[in-house]
């Protein structure tokens, strides 16, 4: 009996687990915005209508990558791909990042 109660409990708590990491992390657009155009971003990348012509746009990002694609794409771009002329965006804070590509990855 004892092992019915706790395999309840697990699955009850795998349960909760699977329902928070489904829900989308809260994005700060306004600090996303920014940070495009801080970075650099639309000197190469078109974002809605403005932007350069050398890279694949932004928009609609999310449908061709996860976001951990693109937290990944922009923490270490430089190391994966030496021939590109993106940076890398390593310098730049964790937080920055994630809310940076959870913007992108929304913005389908």
């Amino acid at each position: 009996m004892p092992f019915k109660i706790i395999l309840l409990a697990a699955l009850l708590l795998c349960a909760g687990l699977q329902a928070t990491f489904a829900q989308p992390i809260q994005v700060d657009e306004a600090r996303a915005r920014r940070l495009i155009n801080a970075l650099g971003c639309k000197g190469c990348h078109q974002f809605e209508g403005n932007g350069g012509s050398l890279a694949p746009p932004l928009d609609e990002v999310g449908s061709r990558r996860t976001k951990e694609e693109i937290v990944n794409h922009l923490a270490a771009h430089a190391s994966t791909r030496k021939t590109s002329i993106m940076p890398s965006f390593s310098t730049t804070g964790r937080d920055e990042l994630e809310n940076l590509s959870e913007f992108l990855y929304q913005h389908r």
